[in-house]
């Protein structure tokens, strides 16, 4: 490595939608010469460690299939306090591994925003914060969680801070997200984001996607039939009764259709299946994503971004009031078609995929979709702009 490399520490939360879209720019900076360290789960240390990072194997105090299942009441103060707590459980390991070998930069998901921010001013070194999903403010009020949680997270809080001999005020920035960290988006810029519009530190990459192995590609049918992708993701994925409805929704249509159940569905929960029914664990999505004309999924920002860097438009099932406003954007754009939650049925999904099949305006406005996305720059923009940030706010410390 030349005099110029970087140690860059990566912290995340053990979730797919949340890692994956950071492994392409992790395994660019590690291509480019620099070093980054990352913690991983034991599901996830193969997957973090394939792309050339240093795995700090830790116990994670968060399982989101566990924590926030769908109809979770105040999620976003469950997934707040769930950080900093996972912030308090790795204090001892951080402290012990970077003890003799302190990073020159932290890039952080939001989830685990409490342990970005803390670190970086702790360590006085910039910070990257990424933003893999929604459009919530980074300013956290009581109007938002509520007094009573926001009263608990501001203790957890302190009890943080005072455990890494930081003033808590200053290490978390009033709540109100760090003003001097750079912001990468995993989306593109026509998505926006609420404090995009007074903060001019946001960088809308658009999707980071990683070269998929050649040897694990998905081949389509020998029928030609048009083909459609289903996903509910892999955090709240457990619902065999919608994959039925699914089903249900081509049964008599002409297509081939391959289900991504996910992690904690056994496929057989779904029932018998069609000949044109395949189901999967999990499937390439690049793979098939280059032969599918539609994707049926309930909003995960992931598969989204996945169906429109393809330029496959989408039938959306919100199934948490998280991915509500994602919906309501798709919708808007004209690539999806959107089925609310009161209104899901398998004659709703049949009518959606019709629908999109006769409109040719739709196929369309995904397709411009797709040359914005592809002109945001992905992993290589992101690892341009986080060495960038990292360079200037160096220099001027």
């Amino acid at each position: 490595m030349g005099s110029s490399s970087r140690h860059i520490a990566f912290f995340n939360v053990p979730a797919p939608g949340h890692l994956a879209p950071t492994l392409a720019v992790v395994e660019e900076l590690v291509r480019r010469g620099h070093r980054v360290s990352y913690p991983a789960t034991a599901a996830f240390a193969k997957e973090v460690g394939s792309t050339g990072a240093t795995v700090i194997p830790y116990e994670s105090t968060i399982d989101v299939q566990r924590d926030f299942p769908p109809g979770t009441d105040n999620w976003l103060a469950r997934v707040l306090l769930s950080g900093v707590r996972e912030g308090i459980a790795t204090t001892q390991l951080f402290d012990a591994h970077f003890a003799d070998d302190r990073p020159d930069a932290v890039v952080y998901d939001g989830y685990v925003r409490w342990i970005g921010e803390l670190l970086g001013e702790k360590w006085r070194v910039p910070a990257v914060r990424l933003f893999p999903v929604g459009c919530v403010s980074q300013h956290v009020t009581p109007a938002a969680i509520g007094d009573a949680a926001y009263a608990e997270l501001r203790s957890e809080m302190q009890r943080y801070a005072a455990m890494n001999g930081v003033d808590p005020e200053v290490a978390f920035h009033q709540l109100k997200g760090d003003p001097e960290a750079l912001k990468i988006v995993f989306y593109p810029s026509r998505f926006g984001y609420i404090d995009a519009e007074t903060d001019d530190k946001f960088v809308f990459a658009g999707p980071c996607l990683r070269v998929e192995n050649p040897e694990e590609a998905w081949q389509p049918p020998a029928s030609g039939k048009p083909v459609a992708l289903v996903s509910l993701g892999t955090s709240f994925n457990q619902q065999p009764e919608l994959f039925r409805m699914c089903v249900e929704a081509f049964e008599g249509l002409p297509w081939h259709v391959v289900i991504a159940v996910g992690p904690g569905v056994d496929p057989a929960d779904i029932g018998p299946l069609p000949a044109d029914v395949e189901t999967h664990t999990w499937v390439p999505f690049q793979s098939v994503l280059e032969h599918a004309r539609l994707t049926v999924c309930s909003g995960g920002t992931g598969t989204v971004m996945h169906s429109l860097h393809a330029g496959t438009p989408l039938v959306v099932m919100p199934q948490l009031a998280a991915a509500d406003g994602l919906a309501r954007q798709l919708a808007d754009f004209g690539v999806a078609r959107v089925i609310g939650r009161d209104e899901t049925s398998a004659s709703a999904i049949r009518a959606a995929v019709l629908d999109i099949e006769a409109d040719d305006t739709v196929r369309a406005a995904t397709q411009d979709m797709q040359e914005h996305i592809r002109e945001s720059g992905g992993a290589v923009r992101a690892a341009d702009e986080i060495l960038a940030h990292v360079e200037r706010e160096t220099a001027a410390r």
